[in-house]
């Protein structure tokens, strides 16, 4: 067990190496990036809902459910994202391979659990290029970036009176931001360009309350309530302003580079201001069989603020999501046959994600669907597949069409705990 996981942990630290930038997409300019999944491959395949736990599984975004956590857990996950951007004049396609997150889960008792991981925030990987000839001169700017934020995280989960569990989560945020804008003036000789790089540090938090009771012998019913307070952590800035030469080949060759004294605009050091949420998930389902859940979440993103970058032609509003998701297991019981071991899952998601450009709201739908794949003991190999649609080619904005395939490893064993030979 350890040597597996010591093997698929290199793989997916390398992974994490070469893959932080995880986003394609224009709508990566706004903010610090877009936000990626929260959770694991398996609730990702049904919707995105975390009001589902068991005694085997890691559920990153309902730390409550470590407090049923019987073995321990080692989770790892990647994914191939593809991408179709489309405006009302052009259309192109992009794709790129990110690492989604390393947890390990341990069981300190019968009543509580512990978790440590680290995975992605956000990403921001963009260039986007405009040329403006309504106004006189006519403009071209360009815009470029790169990084993002992640999270290592700590948690623990507590189950108390068999029905009620409750959970905490900390989290230290790290990560760099890169954002660049050309600009090049007609009848103008030398453009300009100004590279501003952010380095973001800071703590957050999570917590979580859950309700399990038994509507029949065989039916039972599991809810949850989700909170995360809003915070805000440190950005440490420098800008450099340059004039440019442009080439034959459009290459852009710096002729006068000054770093800006930031200190004295009292900008060296600000802060990133992240939003209050708070969740509701409900559900139904026979043990080891089916189960059926709903979850709503809403987000107070008109907090958000970066008090160094000021977004152009973008704001916040409060977003909201409603999301559900169901899986099945044929027969979990049987060794007749593999295909009725496997856990069918499937789900969809309606997001209002809170981001306005050119006045007009950002919306994501987007529907699911995987397979759980048993291996050895618990252990299970997990793929999925997503397909949805953000935003819209309304007032010169861009829709993104995009179709994810992730995967992930879930490795489980009992550690700690000496058999008895008699």
């Amino acid at each position: 067990m350890i040597k597996k996981i010591f093997i698929v942990a290199v793989f997916f630290m390398c992974s994490y190496s070469f893959a932080q930038e995880g986003s394609v997409s224009p709508y990566s300019f706004y903010g610090i990036g877009d936000q990626r999944f929260k959770g694991l491959a398996e609730n990702r395949m049904m919707g995105g809902i975390s009001v589902y736990t068991d005694s085997i599984h890691l559920n990153l975004q309902n730390p409550a459910s470590l407090g049923k956590l019987k073995l321990t857990t080692f989770t790892a996950g990647a994914s191939y994202n593809s991408l179709s951007l489309k405006t009302d004049e052009s259309s192109e396609n992009a794709s790129d391979v990110t690492f989604d997150y390393l947890a390990i889960g341990i069981p300190l008792g019968n009543n509580l659990g512990m978790s440590f991981g680290v995975l992605p925030y956000t990403s921001v990987g963009y260039a986007v290029q405009s040329l403006d000839e309504d106004i006189s001169p006519a403009q071209l700017s360009r815009y470029e970036g790169e990084g993002g934020l992640n999270k290592a995280y700590f948690s623990l989960g507590y189950n108390f009176l068999n029905n009620f569990s409750i959970g905490a989560r900390g989290n230290f945020n790290f990560g760099k931001v890169e954002n660049e804008s050309v600009k090049y003036t007609e009848g103008v000789q030398y453009g300009s360009r100004v590279q501003d790089n952010s380095e973001y540090s800071g703590f957050d938090f999570n917590f979580s309350l859950n309700y399990d009771a038994d509507l029949t012998k065989n039916i039972g019913l599991k809810s949850s309530i989700l909170y995360t307070p809003a915070t805000k952590i440190t950005s440490s800035n420098s800008r450099t302003i340059s004039t440019l030469a442009g080439n034959s080949n459009g290459i852009d060759i710096p002729r006068v580079t000054e770093e800006v004294d930031l200190a004295a605009l009292g900008l060296n050091s600000t802060y990133l201001h992240l939003p209050e949420s708070y969740g509701f998930g409900l559900g139904v389902g026979k043990k080891y069989t089916w189960f059926v859940g709903a979850e709503y979440e809403i987000t107070n993103s008109s907090e958000f603020r970066n008090d160094f970058v000021n977004p152009v032609n973008g704001s916040y509003e409060d977003g909201e999501r409603f999301s559900a998701g169901a899986f099945w297991v044929p027969d979990y019981n049987t060794y007749a046959s593999y295909w009725k071991r496997i856990t069918y899952r499937i789900g969809l998601k309606n997001e209002r994600t809170g981001l306005v450009v050119n006045n007009v709201p950002v919306h994501d739908f987007g529907m699911s669907f995987g397979l759980g794949l048993p291996m050895n003991g618990f252990s299970n190999f997990n793929i999925g597949v997503e397909a949805g649609k953000r935003g819209s080619t309304y007032l010169g904005r861009v829709q993104d069409n995009y179709v994810n395939v992730f995967i992930s490893l879930s490795l489980n064993d009992q550690w700690f705990r000496k058999n008895l030979i008699r």
